[in-house]
Formats: structure tokens, C-alpha cells, sequence
């Protein structure tokens, strides 16, 4: 990795800013902590009744700062449509959300997405149990917090871990409100999508002790949360396929035929959750002197899902590839196409899974001598996912006909009879010597065809730990070279851990002791009572969660039998564990350079070692050869432990100038990086479950091969058509220097405005690419395709789409930020703020040739508030707006064609649609100590939409996914007891 020169960084600083000036934040924030005199009684308190007043309070800590920033000050969280912390972030400048389930959950900082943003409580990382590094805020209450602080430029005695920006939440301080406390919150939500109401309760206060030097901060939260989200999608990432009519047709008629582009597969869900949250906070803190502060703070949060999921799956990749007869017809003006050969499965799962995290620091800090600040910290965050007694059952008919049509919207797909699809297709049909053959004798008209054919059960937990140590020094000079200096170093250790235990299979009545079982495995979705849900896309009906539990309880005895008590490779697939340990040291000093201005400077020194141990896996659905035996193709064998160690230095460079009381200037150059997630960075290895083999020595692979036995098997080779996902334990962090300007205007209490610039040069940036061709032999990690004896994998064997991700060459960022608020003397006022990207990026030519937009990054975000408020009463209406953003990159070569699709696959880019969301809010105190609030949310109905890129052989964007999750309503009364 390249090292960042420090001198070009302190020319650039030196020529750009010299004669400026800053007061210094790392000493004042410092300061304050240790002034024994901060008692309930000497603290200036500002009462923050309105959005104006929250607002100034918010510019003034902002103000505070070293480096660039924005706040949210405690007693405005509620002034605005708040879920939860996330949701709280989104009206702050460069701020926008990316939503799940209808509710703000994952943070993306000037247009750049979660994965560049690090999240921290109380100045500490933040664990979280998913796969990925971004953490998710959505179980994180806002009436849990004192402070959330945006940091978009950062310090060397800062965590660098973070490109785009780093989020701050702070709990409740005593300290910091400065007197005794007690508030209450009592709210009840409506879902117009799941028609359901979910109530919320929390409580939080302050409290004194000890002659005002021990001061308790806490908070307790609860809710019941009830949503429905209707998704429509294409079921894995997988990419789409090429379509051209074969059925009784020639070659010469085929290569002569049309051709689109068009899904592999489509999935309809609806899911119907519920959600119990609870949180709680606690911070005490010490103050016996004014030379020392001690503290012990910790959180929790725990939220249940008790989810019932709805799906209706059609897999139209069933259907053989060109010249195989199973694609019945094409139409290149519709993009109409029919399939043979088609399953379609109806799945009914039910969803039950806990999630706890605890956050514990313990720490202080001591003035010795006048001069020096000793403070040191130890830090734990941990996350649980636990998901116990997760239950599906699933019916499907096989070899079935069926329609399909895709847009940018949708994807329509139902079953057609033998007859049906003839007419559209203008061929001739004979019921009695059919032209489709076994591929369409199915008939998905008749509900007994369904027949039962997979029960699915799974338990499994993910654990995500961080344990940290931190030191820190500073000694104060202040003459006229030098302000401070300040040392320290920081430990981390992180454990990743995800163990699952799954069975998925066909049971056997064979395997049952009772007739209850023995009806159960028998039986059709014509045997139970059921029901097409209202207001959705199935078209299949769907039974009650009574009789999936009756169905599952019946048949889970013949786990065991149909197992021999093994371990399947469902339950190992996917477990993987991972080890992360990282070593910073830094220094840093502050120069006076004027009356007003001052230069922070210092640089970072970080190291991370990583390891990861996983799988390589293949699990056959479908596969069929007669004579081979149910299941014997899965595979599951332990990779071989990866592990990579890198480190860098990060200098960085920052001036504050205020020339007057109502300007603020400031500058930075800061070198950050942001590491891999652990989904793209682990060690796994897994083939699609649609798998071909291919006989030895012919070309002519498929997922049927006849008669074949289970020793002319072992012969059989994987052939090219097949996907792979796969991890990469090579890659590196993406390392950036970051270059910010910005200049604040605070010409009186009713006017503010800000506009910045910011410029991101970053090296190796991390991307997901789908679709490259590759040889197993150039992958980042080595297959043990050796132990494989079912059938042959090749070292060397070429697989046309591998779906990795890979470090890019270089990428550009540049963006403006533009902040106006303004207040009226009648009352009026108007909230804004817009951040304009522009960004670049290069890959490697084998995957991409030319250019691309740097993924998970927005072109343009924008946000709006229109208001009015008197002493009683507030009114306001918030706009949102986030342009479409690239979540993934289809390969295309230097050596492709551009204008041949199917090497060069920009059609398989894929978008995440703009979003323009409008909410509402009335806000009335009834007294000094009592205030109602009423929240409309989603007001445009808006829903969450990805797709694929496309072309003219698709007819343009097709989708992805969308998701679809309604208007939602609050009404709650707060309450205060002082």
C-alpha cells in the first residue's frame, strides 16, 4: 500500500491556510469534564422549547468543534418523525437513510454509503451481527441519547476507520442537562399497510448525588412494532438470462429467432412482523475535583422478530438453455417469454429470532501538575443474534408452463395450461401427443398438484465482539509555537463468529411412527384450508400459521431418519468464524497561528491482521439423475484458514479561523481508509444450487443426464454455466486523502448558512462486481476441489459468471454541501441542506474497461423542512430526496466487445432508485409540563426500488427488488416532571 507523504500534505495546509486561526476543541471538551465546579447550580442552562432554540444549540456545539460536523441536540429528537436514532439523523446535512422495512436503519454521510460510515457509542466502535460492517441503528432508540454528532472530518487521536464520516451518539449525561430530570414518552403508531397498531413507552431523567459531584444519567425504552412488507424481487443475484424460442424449432430457425433478456427468476413475498424493543441506558459519572473525572457507561438493546413470511417462487432458470426445447416462446417487442420445465414453489415460513447488544465503557481522566491529561478508557461492545426454532414448509408442482414478463417496476410471472401457451405462441397442440412433452405435463391450476416436498427448520446464532483499550496524554504549552501535544495508543481484538444449525429436506412417510405424520408428508396444498392474503400479488392461496406449526410438529420426528444424525450441509455452509486485531498509535500537536486561528496536526499509525476460516459448498436442488440418489451431490469441505496483515500511516492537517463572531472558516487534509465487510473479505466458496454437469468429453451439460449411475457420475464435470459466489481474503482497505473547506455564516439567531467543499481521493476501493469469467486457478483463495469424488472440478476449470469482490484502482469523489436555515419574525421558518457528488472510478481492466460511479454513493441528496411555530404549538412538513444509487458493477472486460452482451455485461449494473419521501408533523404543549404530537410518515407512499441496468434486449431497467411498506401514523403525548 502506498504510504501518504506528509510533506505534500503540510505544503498543501501551509500554502492554503496560512494566517488562519482555531480555538481548540480536543481542550475544551476536555476542560469541561474536569471543572469540578459544573453543579446543577453554576451551569448556564439553555431550555430548548422550540426548533429554533434546538437548532442554535445545535450550531453552537457545532461551533465547538475541531473539525467539521454536524449535531443534533438531545431535546430536539422529538421534534422530528423520529423511529429511532437513524431516523434522527436525516434531516442533517450530507445526511441520508437507507431504509428497511419501511424504517430508517443503516446511515450514508455526503451521498457515500454505510459501509464508509463507522457508527460509535460514546466514542467507541459499535458491533453489530451482520455480515456486513455497517450497523444497523434501527433498535437503537433516540430517548436513549443526550447527543449525535455527525463527524465529517477527523483528528489523529480519532478512529480513522471511516472514508465517509463518522457517527457519534452519546448518552444521557446529567452533566451535560445540568440539573435534576425525569421525562416521559407514551405513543401509539398506525400501519395502514399492516393495519395495526404498536404502541411505545419510555422514560428517562438525570439525578444528582454527593454535593453535585456524582451525576446518573438513565433511560428505559419499550415498543411493539407491527409492519407488512409486500417485495417483489428477483430472488437471488443471480444474473439475468438470454432467451430465444427453441420449442420445435431448427438451428438455422433458432440463431434467426429473437432474443431478450429477461429474469431468472422471481419471487413475491409479503412479511408480516412483529418487533418488541427494548433499551435501556445508564451513565454515571464522577467528578470529585477539578482535576478528575471518573465514568462507567453501558447500553443495551434487545429486539424479538416474530416473523411470518409468505412466498411464492418461480424459477424460470429450470428451463434448459437454447436448443434444449423449453423455451416456448419470445416476444422482443413485449419481452414477453413462456418457459417449460418451470417449478413453482409456495413457502410459508415462520421467523422467530432474538438480537441483543450491550455496550459497556469504564474509564477517566486526571490533571496532573496543570499541564498534563491522562485519560484512558476500556471499551466492550457486543452483539447476539440468536434464531431459534426458525420453521418452513413448502409445496411445489413441477414441470409447469409459465409466462413471464419484466419492467423496470415488476416482474409478472403465472402458470399457463399446455393450450395457453400453443395460442401464444402460434404453435400446434395435441393433448394426446403433446408438443411440450414432460416439461409441461404440470398442471399449477389444480392446488392437489402441489405437493408437500420440503420441510425446512434452523437454529443458529452470530456473535460480533469488540474490546478495546485506549491511552491517551496531552500536555498543555501555550506559547506562542505551541498550544498542546498530544500521544496515545489504541488495542482492539474483534471475534466474528456465525454458527447455524439447519436441516432442509423431502421427508419420507417412510421415516414417520404416527398417521398424523404419515398424512402430514402425503399431503397437498388442496388438504388445508387457505386463503389468497388481500391487497397482494399471489396467486397461489396461503394456509394459517396454526396449520404450518401443525404440519411442522407432525413431521419433525423424522429429522433423525431422514439426517442418519448427521450434520447437513445446510448447517455448514454458512458458518464461518473470523478474528480481527488492530494497533493504532498516534501524535498530534496544536499550533497557534494568529489571534484567531490554529493549526491541528499529527499523524496515525494503524495495523490490522484479519483471518477468516469458512467453506466451500454445493448444494443440489434440482439435480436429477435417475439412479443417483437424492442429495448425494451436496458438498460442504473446510477451507483452508486465509489470512492477510497490512498497516499504513494517516496524517492529516486542520485550521479553524473565525475573523469574527459571526464567521467560521475552516480547513482540512485528513487520510482516512475504510476496511472490507466480512462478507466480502471472509473465506467461503458456494456453487448455485442449479448446478449442470456435463458428461466426459461433450459440451452438452445439463441438470438431467438420464441413466446415468452414480460411478458413470464421478466421471461427469462441472460445467462453465455455473455461478459462483465467492469470498476474497485478499483484499486490502481502501485507503483516501480527504481535502475540506467550509465557511459558516451566523449573522444573527434567525439566519444560518454554510457551504462546503470536499474532495476524496481514494486507493483500492472495494466493489462488488457479478458476472466475471475466470478459471478457479486465479481465484484469491484455493478451492480444495481435490476432495471432491461425486464428479470432477477441474483446477483450471473456466466459469463464465463468478460473483466476487475485488479491489479497484483508484476512485474520485468531489462534493459541494449547502446548509440554509432561516426564521421569521412570524413564525415561519425553513430548514435546508443539499450535497452535490460527482465521482469516478477505475477498475482493473480484466473486470470493467472505462469508468464507473463509485458505488453506494449518491449524486445528489436533499432536505427540506417548512415550518411554523409559536410558543405553544409547531407545524412541519419534510421533504427528503436521495438520487439512485450503484450497488453492484456487471463484468465487462478490456477484451469484450461493448456492444456484445453476453461478454460485456454493463446490463447487469445494479441500481438502488432515487427516493423522494415526504412527512409530516403538529407538535402542541397543552401545558409547561405536557406536550401531544401527531406524525404522518411516508406520505408518498414511497417504496424501496432496485434493478438491473439492462438494455434494448431487456427493454431497459428491469428489477431487482422492491419493496413496499405503506404510510404510517404517531400519536404520543410527552410528559416532564420538573
Amino acid at each position: 500500500m502506498k504510504v501518504f507523504k506528509w510533506t505534500a500534505l503540510a505544503l498543501t495546509v501551509s500554502t492554503a491556510f496560512s494566517g488562519m486561526a482555531q480555538t481548540n476543541e480536543s481542550i475544551e471538551d476536555q476542560t469541561e469534564q474536569t471543572q469540578a465546579s459544573d453543579t446543577p447550580d453554576d451551569i448556564e442552562v439553555v431550555e430548548v422549547k422550540g426548533v429554533k432554540q434546538a437548532d442554535l444549540k445545535a450550531r453552537d456545539l457545532e461551533r465547538m468543534k475541531s473539525g467539521f460536523s454536524s449535531v443534533i441536540s438531545t431535546d430536539d429528537l422529538g421534534n422530528f418523525v423520529d423511529q429511532n436514532v437513524a431516523e434522527s439523523l436525516r434531516r442533517l446535512p450530507g445526511v441520508t437513510l437507507q431504509r428497511s422495512e419501511g424504517e430508517g436503519k443503516y446511515v450514508t454521510v455526503r451521498g457515500l454509503g454505510p459501509g464508509f460510515v463507522s457508527i460509535n457509542m460514546n466514542g467507541s466502535q459499535m458491533s453489530g451481527a451482520g455480515e456486513e460492517r455497517k450497523v444497523g441503528l434501527d433498535a437503537l432508540p433516540a430517548d436513549l441519547l443526550g447527543t449525535i454528532e455527525v463527524l465529517k472530518t477527523l483528528t489523529p487521536d480519532q478512529n480513522l476507520n471511516s472514508i465517509g464520516g463518522t457517527v457519534n451518539v452519546k448518552a444521557i449525561s446529567a452533566f451535560d442537562r445540568g440539573k435534576n430530570t425525569l421525562k416521559m414518552r407514551i405513543q401509539d403508531a398506525y400501519s395502514d399497510a399492516r393495519e395495526a397498531h404498536s404502541p411505545k413507552f419510555s422514560i428517562d431523567g438525570t439525578q444528582f448525588f454527593l454535593e453535585n459531584t456524582l451525576g446518573i444519567g438513565f433511560a428505559l425504552s419499550h415498543e411493539d412494532r407491527k409492519t407488512q412488507i409486500d417485495e417483489t424481487r428477483h430472488h437471488s443475484s443471480n444474473e439475468m438470462k438470454f432467451y430465444t424460442a427453441d420449442l420445435g424449432k431448427t438451428e438455422e430457425e433458432i440463431a434467426a429467432g429473437d432474443e431478450i433478456l429477461a429474469p431468472a427468476q422471481l419471487e413475491v413475498r409479503r412479511e408480516i412482523a412483529g418487533r418488541t424493543r427494548q433499551a435501556a441506558a445508564l451513565n454515571i459519572e464522577y467528578k470529585p475535583s477539578a482535576d478528575a473525572y471518573y465514568y462507567v457507561k453501558g447500553t443495551y438493546t434487545q429486539f424479538e422478530d416474530d416473523d411470518l413470511a409468505l412466498r411464492e417462487f418461480y424459477d424460470f432458470q429450470d428451463a434448459g438453455s437454447v436448443g434444449n426445447g423449453e423455451i416456448v416462446y419470445v416476444n422482443s417487442q413485449t419481452k414477453e417469454f413462456i418457459l417449460s420445465d418451470i417449478d413453482v414453489f409456495h413457502q410459508h415460513f415462520i421467523q422467530e429470532s432474538e438480537n441483543k447488544t450491550a455496550t459497556f465503557s469504564i474509564g477517566g481522566e486526571n490533571r496532573i501538575a496543570d499541564r498534563f491529561v491522562f485519560d484512558y478508557e476500556y471499551a466492550q461492545s457486543r452483539s447476539d443474534e440468536d434464531s431459534n426454532g426458525d420453521r418452513r414448509v413448502q409445496f411445489r408442482e413441477r414441470d409447469l408452463i409459465v409466462y413471464g414478463q419484466a419492467s423496470r417496476d415488476n416482474i409478472r410471472a403465472k402458470t399457463l395450461s399446455p393450450d395457453e401457451a400453443a395460442g401464444i405462441a402460434g404453435l400446434s397442440y395435441d393433448p394426446n401427443n403433446s408438443i411440450f412433452g414432460t416439461s409441461g405435463s404440470g398442471d399449477g391450476s389444480d392446488l392437489s398438484n402441489y405437493q408437500f416436498d420440503n420441510l425446512f427448520l434452523e437454529g443458529g446464532d452470530r456473535v460480533d465482539e469488540i474490546k478495546t483499550f485506549s491511552l491517551n496524554l496531552r500536555a498543555d504549552v501555550f506559547n506562542d509555537w505551541l498550544d498542546f501535544i498530544k500521544i496515545g495508543a489504541e488495542v482492539t481484538e474483534r471475534d466474528h463468529v456465525r454458527n447455524k444449525d439447519r436441516w432442509s429436506f423431502d421427508p419420507s412417510a417412510s421415516d414417520c411412527s404416527d398417521e398424523v405424520c404419515i398424512a402430514a408428508v402425503n399431503s397437498t396444498l388442496a388438504d388445508y384450508e387457505s386463503s389468497i392474503p388481500d391487497n397482494s400479488a399471489f396467486q397461489l392461496p396461503f394456509e394459517s400459521r396454526s396449520v404450518v406449526d401443525e404440519i411442522v410438529n407432525a413431521i419433525r420426528q423424522t429429522v433423525v431418519p431422514a439426517t442418519n444424525g448427521e450434520v447437513s450441509i445446510e448447517s455448514t455452509k454458512g458458518d464461518y468464524s473470523i478474528v480481527e486485531d488492530t494497533q493504532a498509535v498516534y501524535a498530534m500537536a496544536e499550533l497557534p497561528l494568529g489571534a484567531d486561528a490554529t493549526l491541528t496536526t499529527g499523524v496515525r499509525w494503524a495495523q490490522t491482521e484479519f483471518s477468516s476460516a469458512g467453506y466451500m459448498s454445493l448444494e443440489n436442488d434440482d439435480f436429477e439423475f435417475n439412479g443417483a440418489g437424492a442429495g448425494t451431490l451436496d458438498i460442504a469441505i473446510p477451507l483452508p484458514d486465509a489470512t492477510i496483515k497490512y498497516s499504513e500511516f494517516f496524517p492529516s492537517a486542520h485550521v479553524k479561523w473565525e475573523p469574527s463572531e459571526t464567521l467560521l472558516v475552516r480547513g482540512a487534509v485528513w487520510t482516512s481508509f475504510t476496511r472490507p465487510s466480512f462478507k466480502q473479505a471472509r473465506a467461503y466458496a458456494i456453487f448455485d444450487s442449479d448446478i449442470e454437469l456435463c458428461p466426459p468429453g461433450s459440451d452438452d451439460c445439463d441438470d438431467s443426464q438420464g441413466g446415468a449411475s452414480l460411478q458413470q457420475l464421478s466421471q461427469f464435470v462441472l460445467g462453465s454455466d455455473n455461478a459462483l459466489d465467492v469470498g476474497n481474503p485478499n483484499l486490502l482497505a481502501m485507503t483516501s486523502i480527504n481535502y475540506d473547506a467550509s465557511i459558516g455564516w451566523y449573522p444573527s439567531e434567525n439566519l444560518f448558512m454554510e457551504a462546503a467543499v470536499f474532495y476524496k481521493d481514494i486507493d483500492n476501493f472495494i466493489v462488488d462486481v457479478n458476472g466475471i469469467g475466470m478459471s478457479l486457478d486465479e481465484l484469491p483463495l484455493t478451492l480444495p476441489v481435490n476432495q471432491v469424488t461425486e464428479f470432477v472440478i477441474p483446477q483450471d476449470l473456466y466459469l463464465n459468471e463468478i460473483n466476487i469482490t475485488v479491489n479497484g484502482d483508484k476512485a474520485t469523489v468531489f462534493g459541494i454541501e449547502l446548509s440554509y436555515n432561516q426564521y421569521f419574525e412570524n413564525g415561519f421558518f425553513l430548514q435546508s441542506n443539499a450535497t452535490l457528488l460527482d465521482s469516478e472510478a477505475t477498475l482493473d481492466s480484466s473486470i470493467r474497461q472505462g469508468t464507473v460511479a463509485l458505488p453506494d454513493q449518491a449524486d445528489t441528496t436533499f432536505n427540506l423542512v417548512v415550518g411554523w411555530e409559536s410558543k405553544t404549538f409547531s407545524a412541519r412538513l419534510i421533504g427528503n430526496m436521495r438520487s439512485e444509487v450503484l450497488e453492484q458493477i456487471g463484468s465487462c472486460p478490456g477484451t469484450a466487445n461493448l456492444n456484445d452482451p453476453k461478454a460485456c455485461k454493463v446490463w447487469g449494473d445494479q441500481y438502488q432508485d432515487d427516493v423522494k419521501s415526504l412527512d409530516f408533523k403538529l407538535q402542541y404543549d397543552i401545558t409547561d409540563y405536557a406536550q401531544v404530537y401527531f406524525d404522518a410518515i411516508n406520505l408518498t407512499d414511497e417504496a424501496d426500488l432496485r434493478y438491473f441496468e439492462g438494455n434494448a434486449l431487456s427493454g431497459g431497467n428491469v428489477l431487482f427488488q422492491k419493496e413496499e411498506y405503506g404510510r404510517s401514523y404517531q400519536l404520543g403525548v410527552n410528559i416532564k416532571f420538573y
